[in-house]
């Protein structure tokens, strides 16, 4: 008999963004649903000087301004032709309290517009971040499935400035 945390696994909901990248399965970035706020078709995106390419700049969302990534120049992919989309997403950072504590993180990410919503992948096989190219410190989880390389993005590294100084270092000049 199946338990009730097996039964809550199986009707697990994801957000999968279909990426164009130089692999020999197609990528899609897997967000579970919880993390995916909403879905916005156009985003005013205020520039940030000597960002990096990937970091577009700040934008407003619901009275806060969260910083917009571009998930493609993120994760080293080939940049998508056609429409984009900014897709609101949230995570959760360890404060370094004792106690375990966490704060909510928020970051807008521009996507290319083939998102759909789906169950999670029951039958993929694992797969290494270091062959395939992508930033190990940026994945979480990476995954072989018949629709394509599964990345399973960790934003925190991009999101707190501690861990992005170690990630994105500017090169010496």
């Amino acid at each position: 008999m199946s338990s009730d945390k097996d039964k809550k696994r199986t009707t697990q909901k994801a957000v999968a963004v279909r990426m164009a990248g130089g692999f020999d399965r197609e990528p899609v970035l897997l967000f579970a649903a919880r993390q995916a706020e909403e879905v916005l078709p156009a985003a005013q995106v205020q520039p940030l000087p000597f960002a990096p390419d990937w970091l577009l700049g700040l934008c407003a969302w619901r009275r806060q301004v969260l910083p917009v990534l571009d998930a493609a120049k993120l994760y080293g992919l080939d940049s998508f032709t056609g429409r984009s989309l900014y897709l609101v997403v949230r995570a959760a950072a360890p404060t370094g309290e004792e106690d375990g504590t966490r704060k909510l993180l928020r970051c807008v990410l521009k996507i290319s517009s083939q998102i759909t919503a789906r169950d999670l992948p029951k039958q993929c096989a694992p797969a290494s971040a270091e062959e395939s190219g992508l930033n190990p410190a940026l994945v979480r989880g990476l995954f072989a499935h018949e629709d394509g390389l599964l990345i399973v993005p960790d934003l925190l590294p991009a999101l707190c400035p501690a861990a992005a100084d170690n990630l994105f270092q500017m090169p010496a000049v």
